[in-house]
């Protein structure tokens, strides 16, 4: 009996995501665990997880990006834009960021990507190493 369910939900997943969901978040408020469809809600946690590390990813690599641009490039215009774009990228990281997910991040890694951006546009000397510590690009100078 619990099989045929099990089918159903995930029959359910795969022709109206919505309505699995409603009934996967209903299954779960009244404990009914034995009929979960695990398999593809497993799978949606997973995708979540990695979808907020893309995330904070990008969001960070933008920062790099535009503090790169105010650090070493001082007469180059729109200077208050790129701050301003920093503040944003800064409020949007700190509703995202949790201790578990900064863990994750790379900033080496993030850095060199954002480097190779930066010098498309402008030939400078940059560090080869990351020159702010994942404190230094959420604090909002």
């Amino acid at each position: 009996m619990i099989l045929p369910t099990r089918l159903s939900n995930t029959s359910l997943y795969e022709t109206d995501y919505y309505g699995w969901l409603e009934t996967t978040i209903e299954k779960l408020r009244s404990r009914q665990f034995s009929v979960l469809d695990l398999e593809n809600l497993i799978e949606e946690l997973e995708s979540m997880g990695r979808t907020d590390l893309r995330m904070a990813n990008s969001l960070i690599k933008q920062i790099i990006i535009h503090r790169l641009k105010l650090d070493n490039l001082p007469d180059i215009d729109p200077r208050k834009h790129w701050q301003k774009e920093i503040n944003n990228f800064q409020e949007q990281l700190e509703d995202l960021l949790s201790s578990s997910l900064s863990a994750k991040i790379d900033l080496d890694k993030l850095y060199n990507r954002a480097k190779k951006d930066i010098l498309v546009d402008y030939l400078i000397d940059l560090p080869q190493c990351c020159p702010y510590s994942l404190a230094d690009l959420l604090d909002s100078q």
